[in-house]
């Protein structure tokens, strides 16, 4: 079995090639200038077009706030809540319900915490 392209290969092995500019090092110092450059062309063209497309400041929305009461509130506790939130979010702030929420057992909150606890340390063992 010949190979078409023998004599290419073997007359290009017995030239050796020359670095781009005579020595290697000063190939890899262009090349890395080159990179230098065009990092700071790239950076450059990104600023100019930051400062000539300035980001539109994002028109407020009312946030509605969901609160949760264990019974049904009083006017004064709504006055409160109203309030409170009025305070915090602004005037524009609206409540859109006070739903009543059972709170959780103290013993299912312990239980869920010795459990998150041996499974952090079961975790942390090796399986052998």
């Amino acid at each position: 079995m010949t190979i078409p392209f023998a004599p290419v290969l073997a007359e290009a092995s017995k030239t050796s090639i020359e670095p781009l500019f005579g020595n290697q090092w000063l190939a890899l110092l262009a090349i890395l200038a080159g990179v230098i450059v065009f990092m700071l062309a790239v950076a450059a063209v990104g600023r100019w077009l930051a400062s000539t497309h300035p980001d539109e400041p994002p028109k407020p929305v009312a946030p509605v706030v969901e609160i949760a009461k264990s019974d049904e509130p009083s006017v004064e506790i709504f006055a409160a809540i109203a309030a409170a939130i009025a305070v915090t979010l602004g005037k524009k702030a609206r409540i859109a319900s006070i739903n009543p929420v059972a709170e959780p057992a103290t013993e299912s909150s312990r239980l869920q915490w010795s459990m998150e606890g041996r499974r952090q340390i079961y975790s942390s063992h090796k399986v052998r």
